[in-house]
């Protein structure tokens, strides 16, 4: 009988064995394997050398013709959406020339912008309006011109008179109920430079009531010897006002524009007016477009009656003092007669002893 195999020898013979992956290990200096090896048991690696690597590489930077002039292009935008032109960035000579053409208000309304637009009118504000003056209103500035302070009377002994309290006295009884009195211990006193600060206070004055006046209301009547809060309230800010106008050319120029736009509306009021047969100053919608006083050198009516109240401004057409028609062009006063009345005025209040005797 054959002998049977083993019966492990007719089984499939098994697969070998997988072995699990095996983890390299962690990269090290040689220096530190072989010394690890050597000893025959772990060392920590070196924290220095366990550092994290960081990327230093910068962009190369372009060096061309073409990349300047892109960036000054990009950067000329960027400046321009930032920071936009104003007036102040233009030229002095082109800023002068746009200032020249506004009227005062307009420098007024400018100077409550900024900052730098109210220093820009505090400082050159009083040569631009003497210009503007010139400019628009030549015939209003020889009719009223400007009392004169005491402070810039260069005579000191002159100025001392004139402060003195015999002639501050002789306006202090001089009282109107609607122009303000005069401050002698400010304003010279003699008789040119009273009757100049009365015109500039009638001129603050009938500027107020001109709403009364072209909607037809009364003006508010004052009885003889009251003197009403209202009233006081209201020549104070006038007198506020003048005082102003004379130390301030961008002042004043503010008076004769207000005074010019009181007489245009007071000329409409009157040619629509009727029974008023008398002449009239002609007056085109050209005239009022460019703001100007030119058409008052024409021909017209003279002012021969002085307003002494209120009532006067309801047939006031143009109150246009201190000149007058002859030969053809009107004729205006001096600014000298100021000297003039000083030194009459001292030689009378202030003679000096000795002289009438050795003048006979």
């Amino acid at each position: 009988m054959p002998r049977v195999a083993d019966r492990k020898s007719w089984r499939k013979p098994a697969a070998p064995p997988v072995e699990a992956p095996q983890t390299p290990p962690e990269a090290a200096p040689r220096s530190h394997y072989h010394t690890s090896q050597h000893h025959g048991h772990h060392q920590d690696p070196d924290p220095a050398l366990d550092v994290e690597l960081v990327d230093h590489t910068e962009r190369l930077p372009l060096r061309s013709k073409r990349t300047r002039r892109l960036e000054e292009k990009l950067a000329r935008k960027k400046r321009t959406a930032t920071t936009p032109l104003c007036l102040e960035d233009m030229p002095f000579e082109i800023l002068d020339a746009i200032l020249l053409c506004c009227q005062p208000r307009d420098l007024f309304a400018m100077s409550r912008v900024s900052k730098g637009y109210r220093d820009f009118i505090k400082q050159e504000g009083s040569r631009i309006a003497k210009s503007i003056i010139e400019r628009r209103y030549p015939c209003l500035a020889a009719c009223f011109l400007r009392p004169v302070l005491l402070e810039n009377i260069q005579d000191l002994g002159v100025r001392r008179h004139m402060g003195h309290p015999k002639v501050t006295s002789r306006v202090r009884g001089h009282m109107f109920h609607h122009i303000p009195t005069i401050r002698g211990e400010l304003v010279c006193s003699c008789p040119t430079c009273y009757h100049r600060w009365n015109a500039l206070g009638l001129l603050v004055d009938f500027a107020h009531w001109q709403d009364f006046l072209d909607k037809g209301e009364a003006i508010p009547r004052i009885p003889f010897g009251r003197r009403p809060m209202w009233n006081k309230v209201l020549l104070n800010r006038n007198m506020q006002v003048v005082l102003k106008g004379i130390r301030d050319p961008l002042w004043y120029a503010r008076i004769l524009e207000k005074h010019l736009e009181s007489t245009t509306r007071a000329i409409r009021r009157q040619v629509l007016n009727k029974s008023n047969k008398r002449q009239h100053y002609r007056l085109t919608d050209q005239d009022l477009q460019e703001g100007t006083d030119h058409f008052l050198e024409a021909e017209g009516p003279p002012t021969i009656d002085y307003p002494f109240h209120r009532d006067s401004y309801y047939m006031l057409e143009a109150y246009l003092p201190n000149r007058s028609w002859i030969d053809g062009k009107w004729v205006y006063l001096p600014a000298s007669l100021h000297e003039r009345d000083v030194a009459g005025l001292i030689n009378s209040l202030f003679p000096v002893p000795g002289k009438e005797e050795a003048e006979g």
